[in-house]
């Protein structure tokens, strides 16, 4: 696998760092002045850890998921060859034209914009926001009720009739379908077919099971496609919301992102807009699939 950066890439990259860099000039002085970690030097100055924090922010999308250390070699050459070229663009006056204050200004929009909604967006998704929309959801979601099932697949009605002797008998289910199941899935596991929600289960199955009580089986075969079943109803429940662990990222993303729609709604409600061109709705991407 090889980690190739165009030179049109590290172009683009050098633009927006170097407005980066000269608008958190006087940060970065104070950071060497703190003894920074340093990661190079170029002509005696020293290009700082904090600097390659914000190059490994920028590029992380385009470097992939290239190991650690040639990541930070990489990015470090990138800096190295940024400070070569930024000084030999202020030693040619070149930010004194008004290109360059043009592209600065931007990206110094840019990256206010970005900074200002991470962190009022940050303090308003707090990790108590993230548990209390979970709880809420949680609490929207409809009762289903889900059956621990347990079967034993015969091929004749005859057999499952004998078979149903047999647990009358007192013999453990899990044991008997060991013995005599002839579904090869269940049967190692004691005929354990785990929790099935309403409704996602064989009709047949699920209708005899319905009339059981935990503990109970079927006392006649229950008939199906694949043969003649006898149903043991080891638990009902109903089904638990998802653990707040498994969906918390994606509440979290939900909610970010609803808070920065109502930030610059807010902004933008309390501002002067004028758009000098069209409204236009662009065409919507193409996923390669005809709807």
């Amino acid at each position: 696998m090889s980690y190739t950066i165009t030179s049109r890439g590290w172009k683009s990259y050098l633009l927006v760092a170097s407005a980066i860099l000269s608008i958190s000039a006087p940060f970065m002085q104070v950071a060497q002045a703190q003894e920074a970690n340093v990661v190079g030097r170029v002509n005696g100055q020293e290009i700082t850890a904090e600097e390659l924090a914000i190059a490994e922010q920028m590029y992380s999308p385009q470097l992939g998921q290239m190991p650690e250390d040639a990541k930070r070699s990489v990015l470090v050459d990138a800096l190295i060859e940024l400070r070569i070229v930024a000084d030999a663009a202020r030693a040619a006056n070149v930010a004194e034209q008004d290109a360059y204050k043009k592209q600065l200004a931007f990206f110094e929009a840019q990256t206010l914009r970005s900074l200002f909604l991470e962190q009022r967006v940050a303090s308003a998704v707090t990790d108590a926001a993230v548990r209390a929309a979970y709880d809420e959801q949680a609490a929207r979601i409809p009762p289903v009720t889900e059956r621990r099932l347990r079967h034993i697949l015969l091929r004749s009605e005859n057999e499952a009739r004998e078979v149903i002797d047999v647990l009358k008998s007192g013999r453990p289910f899990a044991e008997v379908a060991k013995e005599r199941s002839a579904d090869e899935v269940s049967k190692p596991n004691g005929g354990d077919l785990g929790f099935i929600a309403e409704g996602q289960g064989m009709p047949e199955v699920e209708a005899a099971a319905s009339t059981l009580k935990p503990g109970e089986f079927t006392q006649t075969p229950v008939a199906t496609a694949f043969g003649f079943h006898v149903v043991l109803v080891e638990e009902t429940r109903n089904r638990p919301a998802p653990a707040f662990e498994t969906v918390a990222p994606q509440i979290r993303q939900a909610l970010e992102a609803s808070e920065e729609q109502r930030i610059i709604s807010e902004l933008k409600a309390a501002a002067k807009i004028e758009k000098l061109v069209p409204d236009v709705t662009p065409p919507e991407a193409d996923d390669g699939h005809k709807h």
